[in-house]
């Protein structure tokens, strides 16, 4: 392996080869007080960070897959109205066609999903089940790690080789797949699906991005009938008319807005209230009496119900508002500086102000509500990172938090101003990072390290910080960094000539370029731009698409895309345009094609807007980065509309 070492700080600190590893695996051993990183250059290997140290392992060609374990069949729950769909994507799995259910939030595709797992594990199929993590974007890279990580049981650094992938899977056959709240275009659908060509999947997106259309169902709102029927399941009773007019069902059915997770909040909290409770015993239960519709409201009853929590619970539910990420309940006392709110996930379940899945608590968005209408003070994020630190460095802790709490309370200590707290925060949670495979979040984690050591007067810490923060952008992303960023000045030309120099050298200090492959590479970005030739519409055009040239063609200074927030303007303007082109389109290809690339459009815009723009990142880099994607777009924009309207590109 060709590598470098950062420089370790103390003089006690120094490193070894680890002789007790051979053959497929080769590590790096940290001895000392300081634990330092190595970084590869060849992109065909990967590393792990495991026991304290990196582990160089060989490409997934030469890893051994794991054996699928049995799919988990969810607990029974009752579907109203959607016995079809359920059926319809188990038989298409069975046959071996990948299946996609689609819609906005809330609509019920988890629970669909569900269902199709029930049954699905009655015939014994194995397979994985990702869910999204918080904090990481759902890119095609980031996917495939997932899915490298669920079959060979490594949680790898480094990007891992598409073709190699596919090659490593080759033989891999009657696996089932589920990827929920999958935002991914269809073009990376279709390579995923090519990819692992042995597998079935089953995705949940909020547009359909399935390449085969006749897979890709729509769920649709819950219809008035199954709505009364779920509510009546849930309240146990027997609604009628009387019932249902006293219980203001017309009030609960609008504001769930026929979202059927929405209404099982409305009765669980119906449920949850004293007053319910009080006439449990009472008769005819199809009669309770009239209910102000306003505390129908899952936010009124979710603040009253917060109200009522004991000091522990209480504790936990702020905790989880201030932070935004679900937590398993080992967490609870470290994060709140309770020792009593261990226990207290059954009583927050209890209430319905949390949810449950995957062994953590999530709050819920009327809990959430509830907390802010309180004006109830933050968690500290001192207290916070105290715990956390304590429980991280201990033995014998529990499993690590995700990752994204960590890099949150280290922003938040950096926003105050606490140096120290930050600078111990870092030396525990960036390893932690690191082992559960979120080389990103570390990597910020460091520079988060860096700053507070600056700032801080820490000269020993600061040392070890710098290099941290380079050795880890080198391992993590190798030569991709210098040769994405020199594609998009190429491609996109914003940053001032004077700080092109200051640029470049700003990104060599990032990764090693290979000099060679980045200057054949923006050659062909060059020809792929300049190849796009635009011309007149002439007569015999369909409806639609002159509408659809002029938005794609709309000026827009593109020197002024240096963030993402003005990528996101144009993608929705763009989105927008398309979609009333759509509307004016008669020919069913065109009409389709267009309202296609304006989901895409849009579901792009949605992905970016949560990522946002990664405060540690140079602004020119980040400024070059987002023209290039803006181009990339574009082009994109051509490649899908044209096919349809030939008066798009020539």
């Amino acid at each position: 392996m060709s590598g470098e070492t950062g420089p370790l700080d103390g003089p006690k600190a120094h490193m070894s080869q680890d002789p007790a590893r051979s053959g497929a695996e080769r590590s790096i051993v940290v001895h000392g007080d300081v634990q330092g990183n190595v970084s590869t250059g060849d992109y065909t290997l990967n590393v792990i960070y495991a026991d304290g140290k990196f582990v160089e392992t060989e490409s997934v060609l030469e890893l051994p897959l794991r054996e699928p374990p049995p799919l988990r069949a969810p607990a029974p729950a009752d579907l109203f109205g959607r016995d079809e769909i359920v059926e319809q994507a188990f038989r298409q799995l069975t046959e071996g066609t990948s299946v996609q259910l689609y819609g906005p939030a809330d609509i019920g595709k988890k629970a669909i999903a569900e269902a199709v797992h029930r049954k699905l594990a009655a015939q014994g199929q194995r397979g994985h089940v990702l869910s999204p993590r918080a904090g990481e974007t759902g890119t095609l890279e980031i996917l495939y790690q997932r899915l490298a990580e669920a079959f060979f049981g490594k949680s790898f650094l480094r990007g891992v080789d598409e073709t190699m992938l596919h090659e490593a899977v080759a033989d891999v056959s009657d696996v089932h797949i589920t990827v929920f709240d999958c935002e991914l275009s269809r073009e990376d659908v279709a390579r995923v699906l090519q990819t692992f060509s042995g597998c079935t999947f089953l995705f949940t997106s909020p547009y359909p991005t399935l390449p085969d259309t006749a897979a890709a169902h729509q769920v649709q709102p819950l219809p008035r009938a199954a709505a009364i029927e779920l509510l009546s399941a849930e309240l146990g009773l027997t609604l009628g008319p009387v019932g249902l007019q006293n219980l203001q069902f017309d009030h609960a059915y609008r504001m769930a807005e026929d979202k059927p997770q929405r209404l099982r909040q409305y009765a669980e909290f119906i449920k949850g209230s004293d007053q319910w409770r009080a006439r449990a015993s009472r008769e005819p239960h199809d009669q309770p009496p009239p209910v102000d519709p306003d505390r129908l409201s899952p936010r009124h009853q979710a603040e009253a119900l917060a109200v009522a929590l004991s000091e522990p619970a209480r504790s936990v539910l702020v905790a989880l508002a201030t932070f935004g990420v679900p937590l398993a309940a080992a967490w609870f006392a470290p994060v709140t500086g309770d020792p009593r709110a261990a226990d207290a996930g059954p009583e927050l379940y209890d209430r319905r102000l949390v949810t449950y899945s995957a062994g953590t608590y999530q709050l819920t968005e009327d809990a959430a509500a509830a907390v802010r209408n309180q004006n109830w003070a933050p968690t500290a994020a001192a207290t916070a990172a105290e715990g956390l630190t304590a429980a991280l460095a201990a033995k014998a802790g529990p499993p690590g938090p995700d990752p994204h709490l960590l890099l949150i309370v280290a922003r938040a200590l950096s926003e105050a101003q606490q140096w120290v707290l930050v600078s111990r925060l870092v030396k525990t949670a960036a390893p932690a990072a690191l082992a559960a495979g979120r080389g990103q979040i570390a990597l910020r984690l460091y520079v988060l390290g860096k700053v507070a050591a600056t700032h801080g007067g820490m000269t020993k810490d600061l040392k070890y910080y710098v290099s941290a923060e380079e050795q880890i952008s080198n391992l993590l992303k190798g030569d991709k960094l210098a040769v994405a960023a020199a594609l998009a000045l190429v491609a996109a030309p914003v940053v001032p000539t004077a700080k092109i120099g200051s640029l470049f050298s700003y990104l060599a200090k990032l990764a090693t370029a290979n000099t060679a492959a980045t200057a054949g590479t923006a050659a062909v970005v060059v020809a792929a731009a300049t190849t796009v030739v635009v011309v007149a519409s002439g007569s015999g055009v369909p409806d639609g698409c002159d509408e659809a040239k002029q938005i794609i063609l709309a000026k827009h200074q593109t020197a002024e895309m240096r963030a993402t927030k003005d990528f996101v303007e144009r993608s929705r303007q763009v989105a927008a345009g398309l979609n009333a082109a759509a509307a004016k389109a008669t020919d069913a290809k065109v009409k389709s094609a267009l309202q296609t690339r304006a989901n895409e459009r849009n579901s792009v815009a949605d992905a970016k807007e949560r990522e946002g723009d990664d405060p540690d990142i140079h602004p020119d880099v980040v400024a070059a980065l987002t023209a290039g994607k803006a181009l990339q777009e574009e082009i994109k924009d051509m490649q899908k509309i044209s096919p349809v309207c030939s008066n798009v590109l020539e």
